[in-house]
């Protein structure tokens, strides 16, 4: 006979699971399955990378090229040679920047996809799970039981991965690269002024939503510490492990690779939450150095008028 504490987990697990299928978007049969849109994402951000080691590289030779043309002589033959070797790197450096620009907004999109296709496949397994538990001698469709469950978590996981990359990458593209430039007048220094100001603004608001999430992850930690709490129930009242129940499959002592209890399926909440603090120290300290370029740029561009 089912405890009175299995039931309710039961309920609990279901309203949950529940909700993350109902937040999916339905694909389209044509689309990229898992594998192909992990594919896709992977070849991307090699490229990414590549990219990534030019542009230092670009970025270094166009500080060295700044330094030699504030030693040349003003109008001199080296002076005008460095010159266009600036215009030259300078052009290299935006065209490297708008083709990072491009793959990163690739890579989301298709990580928007990857997430799709997770948050659809969960909820035809837990279909799989419920048809496997319902078929007699439980003993016999352990295996089953056991490869569906450790299915599900990987799905699980691999969601709850995506939601941190994707945030990521969305950071990664609305903050620009600012530097000084001595070739910058005040028009230049004005529209860099915005843009560093700008920038604060939005990571403004990006905290804020972590700060959001947070607060999410706590009370997923709350829920959490209920599950444990009714796995105590559960075991106190004699259940059997994956008698019949997937539910208690999930949350025994003989859970799937030998990991117990129920933060096992879903993301540890406690490592959530250090990620997300991370983030949000991260953004701080860029939020402190996007406004001190913007004071540097007013600063700089107030010196031409004194």
């Amino acid at each position: 006979m089912v405890s009175r504490a299995t039931t309710r987990l039961a309920l609990v697990l279901f309203v949950w699971f529940s909700a993350i299928a109902l937040s999916s978007t339905s694909l389209s049969a044509q689309g990229p399955g898992i594998v192909e849109l992990r594919r896709l994402i992977d070849g991307r951000e090699t490229e990414i990378a590549r990219l990534d080691v030019r542009l230092r590289s670009l970025e270094q030779r166009g500080d060295s090229l700044s330094a030699a043309k504030r030693a040349a002589e003003p109008g001199s033959a080296r002076f005008v040679s460095i010159s266009n070797q600036i215009l030259e790197s300078s052009e290299q450096i935006t065209n490297v920047t708008r083709q990072l620009r491009v793959l990163y907004e690739q890579v989301r999109d298709l990580k928007t996809q990857l997430f799709l296709a997770y948050n659809e496949q969960i909820p035809i397994v837990q279909q799989e799970i419920d048809a496997v538990t319902s078929r007699e001698p439980a003993a016999e469709n352990d295996g089953e039981l056991r490869r569906l469950v450790a299915l599900l978590e990987n799905y699980v996981r691999a969601r709850e991965t995506l939601t941190t990359e994707i945030e990521e990458v969305e950071e990664d593209l609305f903050l620009p690269r600012l530097a000084l430039d001595p070739r910058d007048g005040p028009a230049q220094l004005r529209v860099k002024e915005a843009i560093a100001r700008d920038a604060v603004d939005k990571i403004d608001e990006r905290i804020a939503a972590i700060e959001d999430q947070i607060n999410k992850t706590l009370q997923k930690q709350r829920d959490l510490e209920e599950f444990q709490r009714i796995k105590d129930d559960i075991e106190r009242d004699g259940q059997a492990a994956l008698g019949g129940s997937v539910i208690e499959a999930i949350l025994s002592d003989r859970g799937v690779g030998g990991r117990t209890g129920p933060g096992d399926v879903f993301e540890d909440p406690d490592a959530r939450l250090s990620a997300l603090q991370r983030r949000r120290f991260d953004l701080l300290q860029r939020r402190d150095d996007y406004a001190n370029k913007a004071e540097q740029f007013a600063e700089r561009r107030a010196a031409f008028y004194r």
